[in-house]
């Protein structure tokens, strides 16, 4: 039966409309009215007439598609919720992306700029590995299966991919069936060779072909000259691939053993993306004294709700800690062999063992920067999306992709512990003004409430739509605002857990939230919307401040609270503005290479801090408006900035998987 709009599927997931249509059947926006949340519907459309031996393997072949998504645990692969059968036909229930795919980007923008085209192909490059790691080719990847959201990039519709291993299941195409896209498709899968790992990088350099080209790189009025094209023909020199020309060449080449692996590919164009920063004023590099690292037991992931896909084995990279001070120990193996009472002098590595304790001293390999680093907080096992100091500085929470917020001793450099509740990727986090509650803001749809005392979850808040973004407490702590991806700012009473307003955002989602320091506005950063929407806390009336055609992942007030900062409106840059006339004052000089992703005042309100894809924070002179310093060392986007209550010390937190703090005094 085809679905409707209104019609409820598996008893649990009523369909609202039609979304997309590709060529196993449609996808629907719907509601899980047991969870009240967003959900992407996939309904399989069988043809009519078909045969019952066929109709069995299409069905088989839907299974086998939750069942090979399900495996898979990435944040750049889209997460499937749950498979269900109505109506004698599979249903598959994802998580809903709001975003728009590449191919509708194309269609719509033309050809992207190449550094663009990097990023994007990075982060798929990235997300293949895994799935090559887990043993599973897409087999399917062209503009359509990727969507772009916000600054993530979503591998989707793993719909006709098969586990390498012959022995995981039956087959699910019959000999001499071509499944798949024919001007995506790699030349061997057209003469009829098994899906490999490498048929996804040549799918994958197609792709970023036609992305960065406005058009396939092979294409023919019919079938047979198509094949021919892809088969025989070099590929079409590129006009406008940039520094992307040679690795279209490698990934487009006929021989399946000249392609690139998926991991050795991201790294590469990550590098494309981000070059190294140069720093302009470079002052002679201090003396590395040795520092420690300093592995903790790793953390078991909590397992995804009865809802959730099943999950990959647990990720378990070893935290660590760069600073004079070691943690608990470590259960991991070190990469490499050293005896326990080994000593590697010359500046390379010491480690020895005492007391329950294992010490690793390495030399500080970080970028010269204009500020010193005083630690690397390493141990999350994707991408660090949010840091925050705790009201009198001793304690750094971190929040990260991998669905853990680690909280870390800041004098003594360890980490306190690793809370692991929540189901999917955790975007923000934020202390209470009394320093007694831990609010973080997750992908799972849930906002949780932590006692710092206990660590233990006190509160679960539920009621957005989608992924939840941002969390902010008002300076009295009464209240607590929350911001989605269903376009709405709620906000809560935090001694009943009782929501007391929602508030509306027009735009894709709220990227985060701030208080004044008054507590009388409320301002949310949007995505193509709104740059920021402000509130008045009285009246609940909006009010706009800037609008901004893209996404506004960031904003802080000043301490002041007369003047907030935002990234951009131009690329690679921040501006300021006048809250009260919401006038723009000034935009900052541009000396970032890529897009600001976060932007943070220093409690004394004399600096300014920008992070930015390219790796680096700048530190900006507030009165003078000029850049004071540069801080490199991260090896990935910084896409968080906290500065500690006395202004000595800088958090970021990076796609690198690491938090570092810096040395401001």
């Amino acid at each position: 039966m085809v679905g409707a709009a209104g019609r409820l599927v598996g008893g649990r997931y009523r369909l609202v409309e039609l979304v997309g249509q590709g060529g196993m059947g449609r996808v629907w926006r719907g509601h899980d009215e047991t969870l009240d949340r967003r959900v992407a519907v996939k309904e399989v459309v069988l043809p009519a007439g078909l045969a019952s031996d066929d109709r069995e393997q299409l069905l088989q072949r839907t299974l086998r598609e939750a069942q090979v998504a399900a495996k898979l645990n990435h944040p750049g692969i889209i997460t499937v919720h749950d498979v269900v059968k109505d109506d004698d036909a599979p249903w598959i229930v994802m998580e809903f992306i709001p975003g728009q795919s590449l191919g509708g980007l194309i269609a719509q923008s033309g050809r992207l700029p190449w550094d663009r085209v990097a990023v994007i192909g990075a982060e798929v490059a990235d997300a293949l590995a895994h799935a090559h790691a887990a043993g599973v080719v897409h087999r399917d990847l062209k503009p359509d299966n990727v969507l772009i959201h916000g600054r993530r990039t979503i591998l989707t519709d793993f719909g006709i991919a098969r586990v390498l291993d012959g022995s995981a299941g039956t087959r699910l195409t019959r000999t001499g069936t071509v499944v798949g896209t024919p001007q995506y498709m790699p030349p061997e899968q057209l003469e009829g060779a098994d899906a490999t790992a490498a048929g996804d990088l040549w799918s994958l350099g197609a792709t970023l072909y036609a992305a960065v080209e406005g058009d396939v790189p092979f294409d023919a009025p019919s079938l047979a000259a198509l094949f021919h094209a892809i088969l025989a023909q070099p590929m079409p020199a590129p006009s406008h691939a940039g520094q992307l020309a040679t690795v279209l060449h490698e990934l487009l080449a006929k021989d399946p053993g000249q392609r690139p692996g998926a991991a050795t590919l991201a790294s590469r164009l990550a590098t494309l993306a981000h070059p190294r920063t140069q720093v302009d004023h470079q002052p002679p590099p201090p003396q590395h004294r040795p520092t420690v690292t300093a592995p903790a037991r790793p953390q078991p992931r909590t397992p995804h709700p009865p809802t959730a896909h099943a999950s990959a084995p647990p990720r378990t990279a070893t935290p660590s800690v760069t600073g004079p001070v070691i943690g608990p120990r470590s259960t991991t193996t070190a990469p490499r062999k050293v005896g326990r009472r080994t000593v590697l002098l010359a500046g390379t590595v010491v480690a020895a063992a005492t007391a329950g304790a294992v010490w690793y001293w390495m030399p500080d390999s970080a970028a010269p920067s204009d500020r010193p680093g005083i630690a690397t907080l390493t141990g999350h096992g994707y991408m660090v999306n949010a840091v925050a100091f705790s009201p009198d500085g001793k304690v750094l929470a971190t929040a990260s992709d991998d669905s853990t917020v680690r909280l870390w001793d800041v004098p003594n450099r360890t980490l306190l512990d690793t809370l692991t509740a929540h189901g999917d990727m955790v975007f923000s986090v934020t202390f209470s003004p009394d320093g007694k509650t831990l609010a973080t803001a997750s992908a799972d749809s849930s906002v949780f409430l932590w006692d710092l005392r206990t660590r233990r979850r006190t509160a679960v808040l539920n009621g957005h739509d989608g992924r939840i973004r941002s969390v902010a407490f008002t300076p009295s702590g009464k209240t607590l605002a929350t911001g989605g991806q269903d376009n709405t700012v709620r906000l809560w009473n935090v001694a009943d857990r009782r929501r007391t307003s929602v508030l509306s955002v027009p735009g894709e989602a709220v990227y985060a939230l701030s208080f004044s320091p008054d507590g009388k506005t409320l301002a949310a950063a949007a995505g193509f919307g709104p740059a920021v929407r402000l509130w008045d806390m009285a009246s609940k009336k909006p009010r706009d401040l800037a609008e901004n055609p893209g996404t506004t992942k960031s904003m802080a007030f000043s301490p002041d609270g007369r003047t907030m900062a935002i990234p951009g409106p131009t690329y690679a840059t921040a501006s300021l503005w006048d809250v009260a006339t919401r006038k723009l004052i000034t935009e900052l000089e541009v000396v970032h290479k890529s897009e600001v992703n976060a932007v943070a005042f220093s409690r004394d309100g004399k600096t300014l801090a920008t992070a930015s894809e390219d790796k680096s924070v700048r530190l900006w002179d507030t009165t003078t408006r000029a850049p004071s310093a540069t801080i490199v060392g991260h090896k990935g986007a910084v896409y968080a900035l906290c500065f500690s209550p006395d202004g000595t010390i800088l958090a970021s937190g990076s796609h690198d998987k690491s938090a570092r703090l810096w040395d401001l005094a």
